[in-house]
């Protein structure tokens, strides 16, 4: 009898443990490939959301941590900065542009990020609703917060930290001016904001705004004249 015979034969006569070894080689490559594509995904991702940053400048602590809380928004901060340690790195000769952030609330579940309107052109952000924020307490929304239930012209009130059940900050609300389209980033999942908004949540009445970054967890996303967009 030849090989492929035998091979019938031994199938025919125990056909159930066969049977059980083939559905367990083809779960084990269908599970290897979608791990595979899961890893794509997330490595495109990954690379999307920091596309455009090519320095990080922060307080002194973990690098990952740090890169992880200022591009990817998954960590908490590692501290503070000077806002004229931020300005002098701004005003460097070999960066060509540098975005602050200033991190430490959140609303929703949703990270709230203090920043310039710059930081929506480093991920191509465009405007489905609204204009983008000008004066104090405005807000605009990526595309998940807006699918969460805010909408422009809500309000809503930061919480201080990054995780639920946070202390809310009751003294100013926000309002939402704006709201981006996907971008299928890290965006899509923020609330941004102007800096002195950030400024007024946690600064003393009557504080000086100069003074006020001690507060914040600051940080400065850069590009270097060589890597220049």
């Amino acid at each position: 009898m030849t090989a492929p015979g035998l091979i019938w034969a031994a199938v025919r006569h125990r056909p159930l443990p066969h049977l059980l070894q083939l559905a367990l080689m083809a779960f084990a490559t269908g599970l290897i490939v979608l791990m595979m594509l899961v890893s794509h995904q997330l490595q495109q991702r990954a690379a999307r959301d920091a596309a455009a940053v090519d320095m990080v400048i922060g307080a002194p602590g973990s690098p990952l941590q740090l890169a992880l809380a200022a591009i990817y928004h998954v960590d908490n901060p590692t501290g503070n900065i000077p806002y004229e340690a931020a300005q002098r790195w701004a005003a460097h000769r070999l960066v060509a542009q540098a975005v602050p952030v200033a991190l430490g609330d959140s609303a929703g579940g949703f990270r709230i990020v203090g920043t310039t309107p710059e930081f929506l052109a480093l991920y191509g952000a465009t405007l489905a609703e609204g204009r983008v924020f000008a004066g104090p307490m405005e807000a605009v929304i990526g595309a998940e917060v807006a699918a969460s239930g805010l909408a422009v012209g809500g309000q809503f009130a930061g919480a201080h930290g990054l995780s639920a059940g946070g202390a809310t900050h009751d003294r100013h609300r926000y309002r939402v001016v704006g709201s981006m389209a996907a971008t299928g980033t890290v965006l899509d999942r923020l609330i941004l904001t102007s800096l002195h908004s950030v400024w007024l949540q946690h600064a003393p009445d009557g504080a000086p705004h100069h003074d006020e970054h001690e507060h914040e967890h600051e940080h400065e996303h850069e590009h270097e004249h060589e890597h220049e967009h």
